[in-house]
């Protein structure tokens, strides 16, 4: 059909429910009640393929409900043809685009900006109550809430819901950071957010304008400082004594990844109330708290805290690839709670990376709490306390500047692992401290003559001397097997020399052990001589040479011309084990302890 030239557009207004449909051959028509645009289509005789009207876009048309369908085709760059979604090609399968699109659900979808300035702690707990808590047995609304990269800023604990998952684009990208505004009134404040004047706290009730006095009632009221940055909560995000009741789910089965949580206050990162079955994976965890700050426990915050009620045990709880500093303890519970895994993760810049249990016995207490193949740095005391607790194991860790009171590794202080609880385990952990200064008072591992169990670097009051010379370098032999009181070291091998004086194997330090025995293999280099026993060496009762006993039941092939001898140093208390020897050889020989 040619093209019709029309000298007068014709136009309608009114209710959409009133526009006729079809409106006239090129009529417009505007429905006022929904401001949306319509023409007509013309008759089939003029060419329309159907009668009736066409929606001409505006900024309040419905787009989504234009483009009804959706199929994935997994284009890459065109070098692939679509993707078969169906079970066939010719049938494939499709979605609605609303519906594909509300398949993933982001922050910034209820109106949270990470602009580091705006606070969004009411809109990020309306989202979690939003997808989480509304229908939350129902598992086909638990949708994964993604955090794209920026800084949200809080002001107030995120009740974390069960079935949720949280992610972010990583802990360097993604972070909630929990801020205090300093108040003024030169600046208008939103709703909800929490300011610090002369250390009282408030928050604001609504927007409150410019020149707003903090003690009127109307716009601000009276507050404390939040405990936490974030906790659990059940499906109704209740807390504390709360949880479960009302019908509610309990808190749990939670993820939460690839971001950090952050704030200059004085809180607690995190406490998991009453949760199973939950996973944290690349999550940071960062407090105001410096070198500086940390050679006291007074500000009591943690990273993370567990609190178990009388119905929910916490347990199956697991921390992967996270980071904990700038607290006062990386984690610090007396509470019953039962299979918790730190794995992976780093603690660094803490008075105490993990403290479990109490010096007065918990009831329960923490069990099967497993601490694996993390890194401990910049910690001021223990690196690990277990008190008064049991069934517990720290495997596999890297201790490096820890118990030295910031002062480098050659000034020791306090155990880099304290076990002070029965029925424990460290295995193949690993310290920087070397045996040197590992000492009675500052071992690397102490087990407080109760029965737990060392795999690993552990000894300590034991000096080893290279090429058997007191004046040359210590070795740093470290590795033992100790058993509650009972400690047997890894075999060692040295060389024996020919010299016109004793030389010295290894001394130790008698205020901390009181006798020793040796088992031991002699191999000469000349004659293929071979000697074996045992020799045992008994403390003297005051530091005196006198009272000093020793024996030795070697028996030999043939005569290796090897001779041992003990002294004491009357000063220092220190025993050392010698030998002479007309031949040389090696001597590889393990040491075994009781007290």
């Amino acid at each position: 059909m040619a093209i019709v030239q029309i000298s007068r557009i014709t136009q309608r207004k009114g209710l959409a429910q009133d526009l006729p449909s079809p409106l006239a051959s090129a009529e417009l028509g505007w429905a006022t009640d929904e401001r949306r645009l319509y023409i007509g289509n013309g008759t089939l005789a003029e060419g329309a393929p159907v009668v009736g009207n066409t929606e001409v876009l505006t900024e309040f048309s419905d787009i989504l409900s234009y483009s009804t369908e959706y199929t994935y085709q997994g284009k890459n760059f065109g070098l692939l043809p679509p993707t078969q979604t169906g079970l066939t090609a010719s049938s494939p399968v499709s979605q609605s685009l609303q519906s594909r699109l509300d398949s993933t659900v982001i922050i910034t979808d209820f109106g949270a900006t990470g602009d580091g300035v705006t606070d969004v702690t009411a809109v990020i707990n309306n989202a979690l109550y939003q997808i989480y808590c509304q229908n939350a047995v129902n598992p086909l609304v638990r949708k994964s809430l993604y955090f794209p990269a920026g800084t949200y800023v809080i002001s107030n604990t995120l009740n974390i819901p069960p079935y949720c998952n949280l992610y972010g684009d990583g802990p360097n990208s993604t972070v909630i950071n929990f801020v205090v505004q300093t108040w003024t009134d030169t600046v208008s404040y939103a709703g909800g957010v929490l300011v610090n004047n002369s250390g009282s706290y408030y928050r604001s009730n609504g927007t409150v304008p410019v020149g707003i006095a903090i003690g009127n009632t109307i716009y601000w009221t009276a507050t404390t400082l939040p405990s936490y940055i974030f906790r659990t909560a059940d499906s109704l995000q209740q807390t504390g004594d709360n949880i479960g009741t009302n019908g509610a789910l309990p808190p749990g089965s939670f993820e939460i990844s690839k971001m950090q949580f952050l704030t200059t206050q004085v809180i607690n990162g995190c406490y998991i109330e009453a949760a199973q079955d939950c996973s944290f994976e690349s999550v940071n965890f960062l407090g105001p708290e410096t070198t500086s700050s940390l050679t006291t426990a007074i500000n009591d915050t943690a990273c993370v805290r567990f609190n178990t009620t009388a119905s929910y045990v916490c347990s199956n709880i697991e921390w992967n690839h996270c980071t904990f500093s700038g607290m006062v303890w990386g984690t610090n519970t007396d509470e019953q709670i039962e299979g918790v895994t730190f794995s992976n993760c780093s603690f660094d810049t803490l008075y105490q990376g993990v403290y479990l249990g109490n010096t007065s016995a918990p009831a329960v207490g923490p069990t099967g709490f497993r601490i694996v193949q993390n890194n401990f740095n910049n910690i001021y005391d223990a690196g690990i306390s277990i008190v008064n607790v049991g069934m517990n194991c720290s495997a596999y860790n890297a201790f490096y500047d820890v118990g030295n009171h910031f002062l480098g590794t050659a000034n020791p202080y306090a155990a880099v692992i304290d076990i002070n609880g029965t029925n424990n385990v460290s295995v193949g952990d690993m310290f920087q401290r070397t045996t040197q200064y590992s000492t009675g008072l500052h071992p690397r591992i102490q087990l407080n003559n109760l029965n737990g169990i060392t795999l690993g670097m552990n000894v300590s009051n034991i000096t080893f001397y290279q090429n058997n010379s007191a004046g040359a370098t210590p070795y740093n032999y470290a590795n033992q097997l100790s058993l509650g009181t009972y400690q047997r070291m890894a075999g060692i091998q040295d060389n024996l020399t020919v010299s016109g004086s004793a030389q010295t194997l290894f001394t130790f330090d008698a205020d901390y052990i009181a006798a020793v025995k040796i088992d031991y293999t002699i191999k000469t280099d000349s004659n293929n001589a071979v000697r074996t026993g045992t020799y045992t060496i008994v403390r003297s009762t005051s530091d005196s040479t006198g009272a000093l006993a020793s024996s030795d039941s070697g028996i030999e092939n043939s005569a290796t011309g090897v001779t041992f001898s003990v002294s004491e140093n009357g000063s220092t208390g220190e025993i050392s084990w010698k030998y002479t020897t007309t031949n040389s050889g090696t001597i590889n020989y393990s040491i075994t302890k009781l007290a």
